[in-house]
């Protein structure tokens, strides 16, 4: 029985060394940021405007290319979207034409 009562107070011991040890907080290592930024990309100092660049002059890959063209040529909702402009600019002629005298 005193075996048994001598395991429990060291097993209660090390359980509550650990805890002590487990619940202190590290020290706060206080790191600034560095907020600097460069003035251009790939010597490039315009990136403001991105759309100067053609996705074809970007991708010199033949075999990407076909596929970039694959897929915009399949790809419904870019294809709905642009029968929608057109319908819309087809409404935008007739309120137009009637306007103008015959």
């Amino acid at each position: 029985m005193m075996r048994k009562n001598k395991f429990s107070i060291i097993l209660a011991m090390a359980c509550l060394s650990l805890g002590y040890t487990g619940c202190k907080v590290p020290e706060l290592v206080s790191r600034t940021e560095n907020k600097s930024t460069p003035s251009a990309y790939n010597n490039n100092t315009d990136s403001t405007n991105a759309t100067s660049i053609k996705w074809r002059d970007l991708f010199s890959d033949p075999y990407l290319a076909s596929l970039i063209d694959t897929a915009l040529k399949n790809n419904q909702e870019l294809n709905i979207v642009l029968q929608e402009i057109e319908m819309s600019r087809n409404d935008i002629r007739i309120r137009k034409g009637e306007y103008l005298p015959l």
